[in-house]
């Protein structure tokens, strides 16, 4: 009995873990933390026939969601303060 309370323990954290971003991304619960960048964020793209034919609306969607997903400024500056303190690299 205990090891099936576990399981299920460990599995709900997963999911949790796993959906908090698109959850995140959805409904904004959260402030968004904005990060001072050298480049433009991607905007959402219109989708078009022609777009979707051509395939460069996946390419600029992709963009967009590689820019714009749930807790990146976070996970960012997370990333960023790990390479600073443990291994004395700045980018």
């Amino acid at each position: 009995m205990g090891k099936k309370i576990f399981y299920i323990a460990i599995t709900c954290i997963f999911l949790l873990i796993f959906l908090l971003p698109p959850l995140q991304q959805m409904t904004g619960m959260l402030p968004k933390l904005q990060l001072i960048e050298n480049r433009y964020v991607a905007p959402m793209p219109k989708m078009t026939w022609d777009s979707l034919a051509s395939g460069m609306f996946q390419f600029q969607f992709d963009a967009y969601m590689n820019d714009n997903y749930g807790f990146r400024g976070i996970l960012v500056m997370i990333n960023n303060q790990i390479n600073l303190t443990i291994f004395k690299v700045t980018r």
